[in-house]
């Protein structure tokens, strides 16, 4: 049988809600102005160039955007790229998930399209080491020293 009257039925289901839930409450029980800092959300700003797209991941790539980042790599997947540069010179974070999507794209477009990640932070790259990401994507500093080295 499930308690609900204690609120622990709710942490189980949506923690980041209950967290909040609690934290804006004063000991007396009032409500009070929770003051959390929420990450930016993602913003995802894409250019072309003849046969060449960048992708700008500007704020917090997380679980929430990742379905955004899916769509966008499932539409380039049906496009003629020859060279996908993602730029994460503007993100404050990227977890694992997207870094999966962002990989396995890669490896499935291996054969007509080539990935690069350009401009990431040395935050970002310590996680992206970590996870053994640069045997599957090249890194570069910028869009030209990564086409210079991909198209050459």
């Amino acid at each position: 049988m499930v308690n609900r009257g204690s609120g622990a039925w709710s942490e189980r289901l949506n923690p980041t809600k209950a967290l909040l839930e609690k934290s804006s409450r004063s000991p007396g029980g009032r409500s009070t102005l929770a003051k959390v800092k929420r990450a930016a959300q993602l913003r995802i700003d894409e250019r072309t160039e003849d046969r060449d797209k960048i992708l700008s991941l500007k704020g917090s790539a997380d679980i929430l955007s990742m379905p955004a980042v899916q769509e966008i790599l499932a539409r380039c997947s049906r496009q003629e790229v020859r060279l996908l540069l993602i730029d994460l010179s503007e993100t404050e974070f990227i977890n694992s998930p997207v870094w999966a999507v962002i990989t396995l794209y890669a490896r499935k477009q291996r054969e007509k399209s080539r990935v690069a990640i350009i401009g990431m932070s040395d935050r970002i790259r310590g996680s992206f080491e970590m996870m053994g990401l640069q045997k599957e994507l090249e890194t570069f500093a910028d869009v030209e020293t990564a086409r210079k080295a991909m198209l050459d």
